[in-house]
């Protein structure tokens, strides 16, 4: 088995791919010393293709619980009494606030996450001064996650400062249907095409530990393949109260450590990143394991509507895996109402 994962690790590092088959084999294996060489070969991937500076993003939960879509992993749909806390579009001045916080403490990204399919017309103009606030008064990379958006209006955010757009797959195809009815899977691969062929970076993920099997973490990982990515969030489910998987078991931390490794051979240029629920379902050891073995970011300060660790323990783990982490000047970080990624609510 370790000829077969070093003949696949070299292919990767030159320039080819690895086929379905081939990333289930590497997704089931469960010897611990091919699971370790797989790691280790994801590593290798990782330092090939990407630096020792570590990618982190922050982000704000600038609305909140506002969504009429039902996904079921979801706190802030509307669909489910979830007690988190609702309120409209943030102050382009508020959002400011928080932004300058994580610039502070060396954060290079930073992501306005709105709840919602849509934005309306007023709120979207609301948005508009937003980017152009922080594009003014900040040098931070400044991403989107923002639903469903026309071309005039994604031309309209580049200009004002927009680099890149979140926006999740979640799952596979065949899994999709499980977890939400409210719209299809085609749906969200056409937003993902209509961003791509209107210049947009694209920053897509997806959940594990929805009750996904590996042959679906594998398919999922080749749908965002034709992408081309340059980040790929990697969220583990967080039951939340009040949705329909608020008592979903936690998955195994193992098997999220070689399911980010087979990311890495699907995805060796992409960043990355481990997001929410990392700190819940993985703990110091695996994030730590994942972070050798596939991972090259975090998204840090918290969640949409979830806590985070401290950035201090963040950027320490981080240097414990040899990564160029930042000095940060403050413990605390952005992120209002505990922030969340933008693939985890």
């Amino acid at each position: 088995m370790k000829a077969f994962i070093q003949g696949l690790k070299d292919r990767v590092l030159s320039g080819g791919a690895i086929a379905y088959h081939e990333a289930v084999r590497l997704i089931t294996l469960e010897d611990p010393e091919q699971i370790d060489f797989l790691l280790e070969s994801a590593h290798a991937i990782t330092c090939h293709f990407r630096s020792t500076k570590p990618d982190l993003c922050s982000l704000v939960n600038a609305k909140s619980y506002l969504c009429s879509q039902d996904c079921g992993f979801c706190s802030q749909s509307s669909h489910y009494k979830t007690g988190v806390k609702r309120y409209p579009l943030m102050k382009p001045s508020e959002v400011l606030e928080q932004a300058k916080r994580c610039e502070t403490n060396g954060i290079q990204s930073f992501c306005v996450v709105t709840s919602g399919e849509t934005l309306n017309d007023a709120e979207f103009a609301q948005v508009l001064e937003t980017f152009r606030l922080l594009k003014a008064e900040t040098s931070l990379y400044l991403d989107g996650s923002l639903g469903n958006l026309t071309a005039d209006q994604i031309r309209l955010l580049r200009d004002a400062g927009m680099r890149r757009f979140n926006h999740n797959l979640q799952c596979s195809r065949e899994f999709y249907p499980e977890i939400v009815s409210t719209h299809t899977y085609d749906k969200r691969a056409e937003t993902l095409d209509f961003l791509r062929e209107n210049g947009v970076e694209l920053c897509s993920g997806g959940i594990l530990g929805m009750g996904e099997t590996w042959e679906d973490r594998v398919q999922f990982a080749l749908e965002l393949k034709k992408y081309e990515l340059h980040c790929l969030p990697v969220n583990i489910l967080n039951p939340r109260p009040g949705t329909p998987l608020e008592g979903r078991l936690p998955i195994d931390p193992a098997e999220v450590v070689k399911a980010v490794a087979v990311f890495r051979f699907i995805h060796p240029q992409a960043n990355i990143k481990l997001a929410g629920g990392r700190e819940l379902n993985l703990g110091l050891y695996f994030q730590e394991k994942a972070l050798r073995g596939g991972a090259n970011g975090l998204v840090v300060g918290g969640y949409l509507t979830t806590g985070g660790n401290p950035l201090r323990e963040d950027i320490e783990m981080l240097k414990r895996c040899g990564y160029n982490a930042p000095v940060i000047e403050s413990a605390h970080l952005c992120c209002a109402e505990a922030g969340t990624s933008p693939a985890t609510c």
